[in-house]
């Protein structure tokens, strides 16, 4: 029984390291994909709180990976759930962070829709690759590869716009 609830004890504190550790960085890139901060903070606890159901994950995880891949698929249910009943509305960003860096960059990431502003933040952002990104997204390669093609020549055209 000891054994046990030392292993439960460790885990609690795994779990712990793993939510601090990697909280601010999944709220922010919440935020570049949704584009609003009070809905990326409730994105990220609701995937905080999907981690405390599986926890511990299986041994060897990649525990970021996982939390974006929760996070990002939260995004974008949330928006079908907004779209299907008629509660969607484009949302100005409060993220001081995000405007004063790269304002223009910004606004035209926020051109782009959720699943394309993912792939992009996962793959220049987080460094995954196509294949990570379409593992994590449970989309074909190819999928991706468009989504980053048209993501990058919407910008590139938003971006020369502005210019």
């Amino acid at each position: 029984m000891e054994v046990q609830l030392a292993r439960i004890g460790t885990a609690q504190e795994t779990l712990e390291a793993a939510v601090l550790a990697h909280r601010p960085w999944l709220v922010r890139r919440l935020a570049l994909v949704v584009g609003d901060a009070a809905e990326a903070e409730d994105l990220a606890q609701l995937t905080l709180l999907r981690a405390t159901e599986r926890w511990p994950l299986p041994e060897g995880s990649n525990v970021r990976g996982w939390l974006a891949t929760v996070g990002l698929r939260l995004a974008i249910d949330e928006r079908r759930r907004r779209r299907r009943w008629g509660f969607f509305a484009i949302q100005e960003t409060d993220q001081a962070w995000a405007m004063t860096t790269d304002p223009d960059l910004w606004r035209a990431l926020a051109t782009l829709d959720r699943r394309t502003r993912a792939a992009l933040v996962m793959t220049v952002l987080d460094g995954f690759t196509q294949d990570e990104v379409a593992e994590l997204l449970g989309v074909p390669r190819g999928t991706v590869a468009s989504w980053l093609s048209r993501g990058r020549a919407r910008l590139r055209a938003v971006l020369e716009e502005r210019g």
